[in-house]
């Protein structure tokens, strides 16, 4: 075999792997959204905040029984308190200068972050647990974002329907693409095939060779589109979302599990077909 053939081999083979793979990686990482559209919504819904602004007449004494109050509640997640010198430090480190000096006084309040956990960020409950703060002497005013959470909650099935008919779409695609790729990787030997035919080889012995050369090539695609993809998880989730990787690693191996198993599936069933259909055509037809 010249070398100018064997150059012209490795070219297919390394553009049927990095077509495959391209597609194989953007389908782990929509298969991979999808499992966790409810785990990424719910941890934005956990990170909307209840701000209680406590009076400055506050005794030690009340802000430490709320506080107690909070940490024995079952619906809140997390809280946090500020003091109203730790808030100003940090609305003049943002703007750049001290208003405390400017104005001669600290108007701000000491206040707590509430969070609560996502079946608990509804309207109608955090109305309910506002009106109940706001009945203490010591809480001055009680804020949150509640147009936000009624936009999350009233799009939110909106959102899952459009997310489970997109991903039945790009898997459309994604199978029409890989098998595209492998056609066209055929293509390139037809007259290959067709000569064996007629020297006598049977259909079977002609496929056999073309379904293992596809199925190792469509391995491999997976076997890099599943380390890149998993590359991306763990960097990300280092550098921006420090999200623990147990709760997710369900959702990655099922991603990284049907790239390999739908490179597997279509390898051998569009090589199978499309060699079939070569076997079958008359040699002018091939041309």
């Amino acid at each position: 075999m010249s070398k100018s053939n064997n150059n012209r081999i490795f070219s297919n083979y390394f553009l049927v792997v990095v077509s495959i793979s391209s597609v194989l990686f953007f389908l782990s990482s929509f298969i991979f959204f999808v499992l966790n559209s409810n785990k990424i919504i719910d941890d934005f819904k956990e990170k909307i905040p209840v701000v209680v602004f406590l009076n400055d007449e506050a005794s030690k004494v009340e802000i430490s029984q709320f506080e107690k109050n909070l940490s024995i509640d079952s619906s809140i997640k997390d809280f946090k308190y500020t003091s109203k010198d730790d808030a100003a430090a940090k609305f003049s480190s943002e703007i750049g200068e001290s208003f405390v000096d400017f104005l001669g006084y600290n108007p701000l309040l000491n206040s707590f972050d509430i969070y609560f956990y996502a079946d608990k960020v509804e309207t109608f409950y955090i109305n309910d647990i506002v009106k109940n703060y706001e009945k203490e002497d010591y809480v001055n005013e009680v804020s949150y974002d509640a147009p936000l959470i009624f936009l999350i909650n009233e799009n939110f099935k909106k959102v899952k329907d459009w997310v489970l008919i997109l991903a039945i779409f790009f898997i459309f695609i994604s199978i029409l693409l890989i098998n595209n790729t492998i056609r066209l990787s055929i293509y390139s030997k037809r007259m290959t095939i067709k000569t064996m035919q007629l020297v006598g080889a049977t259909k079977s012995f002609i496929r056999r060779p073309f379904i293992k050369t596809q199925i190792k090539l469509g391995l491999l695609s997976a076997l890099i589109s599943s380390l890149i993809f998993v590359s991306l998880i763990y960097y990300f989730n280092i550098t921006y979302f420090n999200i623990d990787l147990i709760i997710i690693q369900n959702s990655i191996f099922t991603s990284v599990g049907c790239a390999f198993l739908l490179s597997l599936l279509i390898s051998l069933i569009s090589t199978t077909i499309i060699t079939t259909r070569f076997l079958n055509l008359r040699i002018d037809k091939l041309y």
